[in-house]
Parts: structure tokens; C-alpha cells; sequence
């Protein structure tokens, strides 16, 4: 029987060092490249210690991974802002546990534990809020779906690192791709809300309706916040903030704020006399 550590003693702070370097290590190298005599080489112990607290490589790695696209805590809110709502939420909730989320992704396509674990994230045929939430036909699949766009936008964010990706701010990802995930989210067929009865004509100068009507006047808010967050951000380059200032406040880096307004910490401020 082993005898329970104290809270704060060697034993603990061993243990600790021992997950934060396997979390490291799984999340840069993924499950084949990361072994037990890496791991403690990196928190500075002995390997022996890394296969008595964990067992094996594989104990560790289950110690230190999760993944859950958590849709529950976004389905409450106004429909047509769902698909916004559910991406922003995914985001966010890898953004707060990184070293949770990162070991499964980096490791999905060479450990079966791993892809599992993605399997059941993306479609949990027992256990999806957003399939229990859809009505209509097909409302697994199309739960799934919006799983897997989810996944691949975590994929191109924090794995393959796609520069326009990592570097926009959440907030204008969402924007973009909520909209996307309409068709998946509402009834398909005669019973989707405020389905035209006929598609209007081609020159027609009437106004689109329903969804298209929502979906025109969210571009147009988009557009607008876009815009200010723009424009603001130019006023405080010019008056004195740093790149890495502006990059902080807009989740951004802050060689991604030079790039998008490169002439404005060198710009001068005129005055008028």
C-alpha cells in the first residue's frame, strides 16, 4: 500500500516536475518522440521515479491529456449567434488549458489513444449537447460536422500554426466562421425558420429573408466593430503604445500588430499652431 505524500512535500514537487515536463514534451514532440528518459531528463530526476509515480509512458500520458470541445456551456443564447458562440467557446477553452489540449492533438495521428480521444471530442454519439440541441434530420451528423470544423480550426491554430490564423484575435475568427456553421445548425428542408417560399428573382430589389437578412446585418456589425478596433488601435500607436501593447489587448503578437499597422510607431504626431 502506498503511503499518501504530504501536500507540498518532496514527493509532491517531484511529481508536479514530472507532469510539466511530460506536458512539454508530448505537446512539441507528440506521443512516439516523447520518451520516459526525456521527460526526466527535463524535470531533472531519475527515470525511475517517472515509472513509479506513472507506471509507464502510457500512464503518464493519460495523466496529462484531455480533450473536450465542451459545446454545453454556448448552446444558451440567441440561435442565429450559435455558431459564434460554440467556436468562441472551443477557443477559449483551449486558450485557458493549452498543456491539457495540446499533448492529444500533437498526438492524434500516430497513438490510438490519442485519436480515440479526438473521436469522441468531435462525435460522441451518447454524449452530444449540440446534437441533443438540433432538431430536424441528420442532427448527429450535422453535430459532428460542426465538431470537426471546430477541430480543424484548433488544428490550423495551434499546431500547424497557420500564420493568419494564430495571429487573428478570437474574437474576429468567430466573427468569420460562425456564420459558416448556419447550415448545420438549422433545420434543413420545409421546416427551417423563415425559409423563403420561392428564391426571389434574379433582379429582384427586394431584401434577402430570415437568416440571410440576420446573416447580411452581422457582416455589417462585424465590419463596423472591425473597423473601430482598426482605427483605435492606430490612435494609440500614435499616441506612444508599443506594438507589444496594442498585440497584447488584441490577443495578438506583437510582430503581428507591426504587420498590420507597420507605418505607425515611426509616424510623428503634427501639431498644429
Amino acid at each position: 500500500m502506498t503511503t499518501p505524500e504530504r501536500p507540498g512535500g518532496r514527493g509532491t514537487r517531484t511529481r508536479q516536475a514530472i507532469l510539466a515536463a511530460a506536458r512539454e514534451l508530448f505537446s512539441e514532440l507528440g506521443y512516439e518522440q516523447t520518451t520516459v528518459r526525456t521527460v526526466a531528463h527535463r524535470a531533472g530526476v531519475d527515470p525511475a521515479l517517472v515509472m513509479k509515480y506513472f507506471g509507464s509512458k502510457e500512464g503518464l500520458f493519460d495523466a496529462v491529456s484531455e480533450l473536450t470541445l465542451s459545446f454545453g456551456g454556448a448552446l444558451s443564447g440567441p440561435p442565429e449567434q450559435l455558431g459564434e458562440r460554440l467556436l468562441g467557446h472551443v477557443l477559449a477553452d483551449l486558450d485557458g488549458r493549452p498543456d491539457r489540449s495540446l499533448p492529444v492533438l500533437r498526438s492524434m495521428l500516430t497513438h490510438p489513444q490519442a485519436a480515440e480521444a479526438v473521436r469522441c471530442a468531435v462525435a460522441d454519439p451518447g454524449n452530444s449537447p449540440v446534437a441533443d440541441a438540433l432538431t430536424g434530420e441528420d442532427a448527429q451528423l450535422r453535430a459532428t460536422l460542426v465538431g470537426t470544423v471546430a477541430l480543424g480550426l484548433l488544428v490550423s491554430r495551434y499546431l500547424l500554426r497557420v500564420p493568419e490564423v494564430e495571429q487573428a484575435p478570437a474574437e474576429q475568427l468567430t466573427a468569420l466562421l460562425g456564420p459558416c456553421l448556419r447550415p448545420l445548425l438549422t433545420p434543413p428542408g420545409p421546416d427551417a425558420p423563415d425559409a423563403p417560399a420561392a428564391p426571389a428573382a434574379p433582379d429582384s430589389p427586394a431584401a434577402p429573408a430570415g437568416p440571410l437578412r440576420e446573416l447580411a446585418a452581422a457582416e455589417a456589425e462585424r465590419r463596423a466593430a472591425a473597423e473601430r478596433v482598426d482605427r483605435l488601435a492606430r490612435a494609440a500607436l500614435a499616441a506612444g503604445a508599443s506594438f507589444a501593447e496594442v498585440g497584447q489587448l488584441l490577443g495578438i503578437t506583437r510582430q503581428a500588430a507591426r504587420k498590420r499597422w507597420p507605418r505607425e510607431e515611426s509616424t510623428p504626431t503634427l501639431t498644429t499652431t
